[in-house]
């Protein structure tokens, strides 16, 4: 039993994963329960085609590693998506994210800061780089589940590929308030329901604002194996050139932990 629990919290870490096609950070989702101590982790992804009047295909995979102490936890995270249209390139994303907590700090709230790099595609992002840090806690906590909010500051600089004479400026830099608001539900022995909101305004220019929702299902099948459905919604108040302010998208995938 201690086990199939320990399967059901990392499945819920891995479909809290934000989506690649986001562009930007989502730091709560990167770091939702509390791990074992020692080392731990998780492999997954998915692969969507479709064939007839337009052959597509794609992949996603993710994998994340933790090593936790008794005054901190260290998380490693990757993830890489490719798509291709008619045996044509057309999609590409990645991410590489850093990020370590410290448990000992305080009973009310989790200090921790982070650094992640990123590209993606579909969004004519060329490359990220990001590094910040906050603070964490959480309002109630029982078997029904949990409610928790966060807030901090990252620094945030992006190189945009984008088409001539575009309005937008390549290259960016901008320091931005990060703040978000959690919600898991224990639906059954092996399914939760979660809930991530967040909002990240420019310091100094609130009308540069992004936001996200991200509603998850993850149920285990196994004790290692579980499979997860996920909507993502995106709102960017000043996207590049070209690209509409508001993204869905919905996703499955399928995650073996260790």
């Amino acid at each position: 039993m201690r086990a199939r629990r320990r399967g059901r919290l990392v499945a819920l870490l891995v479909a809290l994963l934000p989506s690649l096609a986001a562009g930007q950070v989502e730091i709560e989702a990167l770091s939702r329960d509390d791990p074992p101590v020692g080392l731990s982790g998780s492999l997954g992804g998915d692969v969507t085609a479709r064939t007839g009047n337009v052959d597509f295909i794609s992949f996603d995979v993710r994998a994340r590693m933790y090593r936790v102490s008794e005054t901190r936890t260290r998380l490693i995270q990757g993830n890489g998506g490719l798509g291709f249209l008619d045996r044509d390139r057309f999609a590409s994303s990645g991410l590489l994210h850093y990020r370590v907590g410290y448990t000992r700090v305080s009973r009310h709230f989790l200090p921790e800061w982070y650094a992640q790099i990123n590209y993606d595609r579909p969004q004519q992002l060329a490359f990220r780089a990001v590094t910040g840090g906050g603070a964490r806690t959480q309002f109630a906590r029982g078997a029904w589940g949990q409610f928790g909010a966060g807030t901090g500051l990252m620094l945030e600089r992006e190189w945009l590929s984008l088409p001539d004479g575009a309005v937008h400026p390549e290259r960016t830099l901008n320091l931005r308030w990060n703040s978000f608001l959690t919600l898991r539900i224990v639906a059954t022995e092996t399914t939760v329901i979660t809930s991530t909101t967040y909002v990240q305004p420019a310091i100094g220019d609130f009308v540069d604002t992004r936001a996200l929702e991200t509603l998850r299902l993850a149920t285990s099948i196994t004790e290692s194996l579980a499979l997860s459905v996920s909507w993502d919604l995106r709102w960017d108040a000043n996207p590049p050139d070209g690209l509409a302010a508001l993204d869905t998208t919905l996703r499955t995938g399928v995650t073996y932990t260790y």
